[in-house]
C-alpha cells in the first residue's frame, strides 16, 4: 500500500515539484535584482549579500547542531516555531516597520537590501535541497538537514495546506486500491 508518510517530513510528487518551481522563481527573482541592467550594485553590495548568505547558513547550521536532536520525536510545530518564525519575521517584518530590518539593528543601512536578497536566495536554494532530498518540512532547515543527513520535522507554513491535501489524496487512493 502506498503511503505518503508524515506531513512536515515527507513530501509527495506535487509538493516536491512545487518546491522545485518555487526555488527556480525565487532564485531567478534574486538574480534579476542583481543583474546589472536592472540595478547598479557596487562590489560591496555583492560582498554583503555573499556574507549574509554564508551567515544565514551558519546560523541555521548552528541552531541545527544545538537543538536539532532535541526536536526528534517532538511535534513538528516546535521545529516550525524555532526555525521558520525567525525567517518569516525577517522577510515580512520590514514591510510593516522599516526598523525591523537587520541593517537597522546593526546600524548598517546599506545591508538591508543585500541581506533580504541573501535570505530569499537561501530560501530558493533550500527549495532545491528539499526537492532533491524529497523532504517536506520547511525549506530553511533543508541545507543543515543535508549537511547532517537528518530530517527534522517542521512545517513549511505556506505549503502546509498543499502537503496535507496531497497526503489525504494519496492515502485515500491507496485505501481504494487495497479495499
Amino acid at each position: 500500500m502506498a503511503r505518503y508518510g508524515e506531513v512536515g517530513v515527507n513530501v509527495g510528487s506535487v509538493g516536491r515539484w512545487t518546491r522545485f518551481v518555487l526555488g527556480l522563481l525565487i532564485v531567478a527573482s534574486v538574480a534579476m535584482d542583481f543583474y546589472p541592467v536592472t540595478h547598479a550594485h557596487s562590489a560591496s553590495s555583492y560582498l554583503m549579500m555573499a556574507l549574509s548568505f554564508l551567515g544565514i547558513i551558519g546560523v541555521y547550521t548552528l541552531v541545527h547542531i544545538l537543538i536539532g536532536d532535541k526536536l526528534g520525536g517532538k511535534s513538528a510545530w516546535w521545529g516550525t516555531l524555532i526555525f521558520v518564525v525567525p525567517a518569516m519575521f525577517l522577510l515580512i517584518g520590514p514591510a510593516f516597520d522599516p526598523n525591523l530590518q537587520v541593517g537597522h539593528w546593526l546600524n548598517i543601512p546599506a545591508l538591508n537590501h543585500p541581506f533580504m536578497l541573501a535570505l530569499l536566495f537561501y530560501v530558493g536554494i533550500s527549495f532545491f535541497f528539499q526537492w532533491r532530498a524529497k523532504y517536506g518540512g520547511c525549506e530553511v532547515v533543508a541545507i543543515p538537514n543535508f549537511l547532517f543527513r537528518k530530517n527534522y520535522g517542521s512545517y513549511c507554513v505556506p505549503l502546509l495546506p498543499l502537503d496535507a491535501i496531497e497526503k489525504m489524496i494519496v492515502e485515500k487512493r491507496a485505501l481504494e486500491r487495497t479495499g
